[in-house]
């Protein structure tokens, strides 16, 4: 691959007729364009400035300003959970550099692969006071320091000529599900860049990794062996299966063996109503997950690292049982696991599934599970979560993405949303409130790109959040207007941090609340700010259900605002006082 002859005379001095060497910023956003990466989103400043305008002006990238540089990383963290396209945030040194590291904590803690492009001072005033000078420690801040401890890598350029390197180890790492940094001066952005090669894939793409084939063989002959003496298996998934999209593979491997499936909260978008589902584990799960997982003979997990989120009240019985972990990465859990290292996830299912129906020669009936749900003391007044959140859900056309934020609002999504719709994204690496606002922001433009490129309809995103996520990054509401992107914000308003209420009334009860919110006008303020912006304000269910309805069906950005109650707990098991549970 060239750069085109369009790109090569822009900058050209007027009326010479003489084309313009391509500059270093240029010569990175034809390697983004050729690697599908098609969308960047930062927020624009003095030592990124170079790299902006190259991705503004370059024929196949969409560059975005965000309202803060967290939620341009959560942009790009979002847009590759849901593409499986590595994502793209730009940022200036000083504070830009500094925002943006909670966004790559939590893609790195989650596996998912961010580029993070910063651009720091020129290479000349590096040590000598400049501007948001970063690399020279220790008189300055240790920004690659810093970055190295969020990321799989972090390349500091000194030249030109190191560009190439940088960005191939950059690939690399994100191509092992891994975010990646790459420190730019301003001065190497802006210099010509004649001789630069061209990356070629394989030198860093990194190839999906099927189980290895004895592995893949003994599993079969074990789960066969399980079936024919009518043994009890539970199939678990996690977030890397929702990623891998390999809900048909799981469905078929759990009909040929009579599984149940269960999913920890990032994989409850491969769960489909029905016998064979017992619903979510962990904190915020359904008892009826747990039930299944401690009667089971083995459990099968898929894509899922078993973290505390994902496993807490199961400890005990997991210490009983048989387990075997399919998945790039081991699980965070101590105890005796059996884990096959697989990136091809759907491969592998697909032979496991198709080996034991050989084997047996029909499917296996599966066990009849009813998800039940967590009883949850009733709120003092006004609407509660569980009737919101299944109105909203039962609204929602097929195949919709719902990204759900942190505390009560992603409680409530987790437990009560019905199952059976488009992908779920939940951010629980650091649980940072406001990620998903940002999140589905960045994933409505970006398929609102993709989705005009392929000349098809434009999909919704659906974001559900909570008042005190919004005053963290609602603003980027204002990013979904200025792109006209297609996505509803559904904020669940209780005027307070509820989940921290109900904490300080369990634990600090002698305590004044500091959690609790002046109430707020969230609908009347956003429809006063964006003109055009349609917003609804709901306190009831028939008002939930038809202001839900009436919104997903719209055109560009919308809103909608649900009073709900400050003092409602939250399906969040250790929350829920003993014996109601």
């Amino acid at each position: 691959m060239t750069l085109t002859a369009d790109r090569r005379h822009r900058g050209a001095p007027a009326g010479t007729g003489r084309a313009a060497t391509p500059t270093v910023a240029e010569y990175i956003v034809e390697q983004l364009i050729s690697s599908s990466m098609s969308v960047a989103f930062g927020v624009h400043g003095a030592n990124i400035e170079d790299l902006y305008d190259a991705a503004t002006r370059a024929p196949g990238m969409t560059a975005v300003v965000a309202k803060h540089e967290f939620a341009a990383g959560a942009m790009a963290d979002g847009t590759a959970r849901m593409s499986g396209t590595p994502g793209i945030v730009m940022t200036t040194s000083g504070g830009g550099a500094m925002n943006v590291v909670p966004a790559l904590a939590e893609a790195y803690d989650s596996r998912v692969p961010v580029l993070a492009l910063i651009g720091t001072a020129p290479s000349s005033l590096v040590g000598r006071g400049a501007f948001q000078d970063m690399l020279a420690p220790p008189d300055t801040v240790d920004i690659a320091g810093v970055l190295s401890a969020v990321t799989g890598s972090c390349a500091v350029v000194g030249h030109a000529d190191e560009v190439p390197a940088a960005l191939a180890t950059a690939f690399a790492t994100l191509h092992r599900g891994l975010p990646a940094a790459v420190l730019l001066p301003k001065d190497i952005q802006s210099a010509p860049a004649p001789e630069l090669r061209q990356l070629h894939p394989g030198e860093w793409v990194q190839h999906d990794v099927e189980a290895p084939g004895p592995a893949l063989f003994a599993l079969a002959d074990e789960l066969f062996a399980l079936a024919k003496s009518h043994g009890r298996l539970v199939i678990w998934v996690g977030d890397e299966a929702s990623r891998a999209g390999v809900g048909p593979q799981v469905d078929a491997l759990a009909a040929a063996l009579g599984a149940v499936v269960v999913a920890a909260p990032g994989g409850r978008d491969l769960l489909r109503d029905g016998g064979g589902c017992a619903g979510v584990t962990g904190v915020m799960g359904h008892p009826s997950a747990h039930r299944v997982v401690a009667a089971a003979d083995l459990c099968l997990v898929i894509g899922c690292r078993m973290t505390m989120t994902d496993r807490a009240g199961l400890d005990e019985a997991l210490g009983q049982l048989r387990i075997v972990h399919l998945g790039s990465e081991p699980p965070r859990m101590p105890g005796d696991v059996d884990h096959v290292r697989c990136t091809d996830l759907a491969a592998a299912l697909a032979r496991l599934a198709g080996g034991i129906r050989r084997r047996l020669g029909h499917d296996c009936p599966c066990e009849a599970v009813e998800v039940t749900h967590l009883t949850v003391p009733a709120g003092r007044s006004g609407l509660d979560m569980r009737t919101a959140i299944e109105a909203i859900g039962h609204a929602l056309p097929p195949d919709t993405p719902v990204f759900a934020d942190a505390g009560n609002a992603g409680a409530a999504a987790i437990h009560h949303l019905p199952f059976g719709h488009g992908r779920f994204v939940v951010a629980l690496g650091m649980g940072g409130m406001g990620y998903a606002i940002a999140a589905g922001v960045g994933n409505a433009i970006r398929s609102a790109v993709d989705e005009k490129t392929a000349g098809g309809a434009r999909r919704r995103t659906v974001v559900l959040a909570g008042d005190g996520a919004f005053f963290m990054h609602g603003m980027e509401i204002h990013t979904a207007v200025e792109h006209d992107a297609p996505v509803t914000l559904v904020l669940l308003n209780n005027n307070a941090h509820a989940m921290c209420i109900t904490r300080e009334h369990l634990f600090f009860p002698n305590t004044p609340s500091v959690n609790r919110f002046r109430p707020s006008d969230l609908a009347g303020g956003l429809a006063a700010m964006f003109d055009g912006l349609l917003v609804a304000r709901a306190s009831d269910p028939e008002s939930v259900r038809t202001a839900a309805i009436e919104l997903l069906s719209q055109p560009g950005p919308n809103c909608l605002v649900v009073d709900v109650d400050p003092d409602e707990i939250p399906p969040f098991a250790p929350l829920i006082p003993k014996g109601q549970s």
